[in-house]
């Protein structure tokens, strides 16, 4: 049976001790495949409307076309759950588009070993190990000053597609309601909750036990997801994050991130639009994704986004804010969020680069006219 779970705390900023004997490993760059769920879910976050057309097949809203999913293990899932199309159509409807997320690697680190414990517990549950979300986060190096924090749970996955996919439709158990959905569709919840600023995506690394009969995989994925306060001397803010990435397009020629194309080591600078100035840089990863602070900015200003060597054109942005009552209604802490920012550039070909392009369709179409005419 397929199953998948998540959770959700809220915690006013306080220090979470580490806890003895937790293995962690070395901070990295994102994988590709760990690069391409958070583009994944950052496109749902940002354009939910358009986001269950890619996972689902209607033949008219709210009804199923056949098959239902383009990918065999949606399918599948859709169909042992039964999964009720016009019930999910109408919740995906009230979808409101939320900030994009930004990738944290310490975030990946404690979702990796939590579920590489899933594997040799043989357990798809939350609180395995018994430590809180804060501790394993806090232990992986993430600040101690967190707000929010999420879990993401999938223990038979058949690749990141079917991953994402489950997370964002959340079929399972019903709970008798007869839809085909999990109760309170907490997984598509925690993925769209706005609170929430940083990711991390955590595959197995270990074997998994030819006795598991609950965590099979072939891919065991946890997803951490958390936001990090601080305090300006007056006031509790989170800080915007540009988050984004550079590819070439050249594995699926599509506009968006496939597993293979992201360019590494690309500068990426943040301009005032008005002045000038330089207010923020950084470069791609290996992954060829970005997260670059935007700490300090304004909301009322224009910015300008640029990655020379893309070849592209800038991209401007305002910041959003607003602000997020932590407290009660008679003891209010308010924090100010600054949401993250989302760029995305697809590197333009040199001329050289086109012209070989041409000249190889070129040679390809005069090999098939003679191959056709001398079979």
């Amino acid at each position: 049976m397929i199953r998948h779970t998540a959770i959700r705390w809220i915690a006013i900023p306080m220090l979470w001790m580490s806890a003895v004997g937790l293995v962690q490993r070395a901070l990295a760059d994102p994988t590709p495949e760990q690069q391409y769920m958070l583009e994944w879910v950052n496109r749902f976050r940002t354009q939910p409307a358009s986001e269950l057309e890619r996972l689902v097949n209607f033949s008219s809203p709210g009804v199923w076309a056949s098959p239902m999913s383009d990918h065999p293990a949606v399918q599948a899932a859709l169909a042992f759950y039964q999964v009720n199309a016009s019930v999910l159509a109408s919740q995906w409807s009230s979808l409101v588009p939320a900030p994009p997320l930004a990738w944290n690697d310490s975030l990946a680190s404690s979702a990796e070993v939590y579920s590489n414990l899933m594997v040799s517990s043989d357990q798809q549950q939350h609180g395995l190990g018994g430590m809180s979300l804060g501790q394993r986060f806090v232990a992986a190096g993430y600040s101690s000053d967190w707000g929010d924090a999420g879990q993401v749970l999938f223990g038979t996955a058949q690749d990141t597609q079917h991953a994402h996919s489950s997370f964002a439709i959340d079929w399972g158990p019903d709970g008798g309601s007869g839809t085909g959905l999990q109760p309170g569709v907490t997984h598509r919840v925690a993925l769209m909750d706005p609170l929430f600023k940083e990711y991390g995506v955590g595959f197995q690394t270990v074997s998994i036990p030819l006795s598991n009969s609950s965590v099979t995989g072939p891919l065991v994925v946890t997803g951490h997801l958390a936001n990090q306060l601080r305090s300006d001397g007056i006031r509790l803010v989170s800080d915007a994050i540009l988050t984004g990435s550079i590819i070439d397009d050249s594995v699926l020629l599509d506009g968006f991130y496939t597993p293979g194309e992201g360019v590494a080591g690309m500068a990426v600078f943040v301009y005032h639009n008005s002045t000038g100035q330089l207010v923020a840089s950084g470069q791609t990863n290996s992954a060829g994704g970005f997260n670059i602070s935007l700490a300090g900015l304004s909301d009322s200003t224009l910015y300008r986004i640029e990655a020379p060597g893309s070849g592209q054109s800038a991209q401007t942005f305002t910041l959003n804010t607003w602000q997020e009552n932590y407290g009660s209604v008679s003891q209010p802490e308010w924090v100010t969020f600054y949401d993250n920012v989302y760029a995305s550039f697809v590197v333009v070909p040199e001329p050289a680069g086109i012209c070989l392009l041409l000249i190889t369709v070129w040679v390809g179409l005069c090999n098939r006219r003679v191959s056709a005419r001398f079979p």
